[in-house]
């Protein structure tokens, strides 16, 4: 019940939350872990990490670039929604190179202000590029969430 209630709302529109300052982060993350125990019933002084780990619950921070990697794959693989379709642009380079065949895609002219920097169309690239090309390439939904879940979980507790 503790996780219909408050982990929906924790987790409601958290790619929106990228590039939020990490003060904020780390009060969601607080509420995560507290959820967090509730949910397995452990005393306060257990280690929420821990507690993740078992679960299998990323972190919120990992969440937000789970989220984000994931309307992009969706928008990259189906054009859906347009407007976000709109906001995505492909590397192409003028001549051969390595990076050709890896689908990158390219940052807009930078804009100098912090609040810009977390829009959609700057944000996308740098997540996106920064994922492993064998996870780049995946054609099925279900497999691109398996792999870039199981990537985040490996950064985030490092197996």
């Amino acid at each position: 019940m503790a996780v219909s209630i408050l982990g929906c709302r924790l987790h409601y529109c958290n790619s929106v939350l990228y590039g939020m300052s990490q003060a904020n982060i780390d009060k969601l993350q607080r509420v995560q872990n507290i959820l967090v125990r509730v949910v397995v019933g452990a005393p306060w002084t257990s280690s929420s990490l821990n507690i993740c780990r078992d679960l299998h619950w990323l972190s919120v921070g990992h969440r937000i670039t789970y989220k984000l990697r994931l309307t992009t794959w969706k928008t990259l693989h189906t054009s859906q929604p347009l407007y976000l379709s709109e906001l995505i642009s492909h590397y192409l380079p003028s001549r051969s190179l390595y990076s050709s065949n890896i689908d990158l895609l390219t940052r807009p002219p930078s804009i100098t202000s912090n609040f810009s920097s977390r829009a959609f169309s700057m944000s996308v690239p740098s997540t996106w590029n920064s994922l492993p090309a064998h996870i780049h390439c995946i054609d099925t939904l279900s497999t691109f969430k398996h792999h870039l879940k199981f990537h985040l979980f490996q950064s985030a507790f490092t197996i």
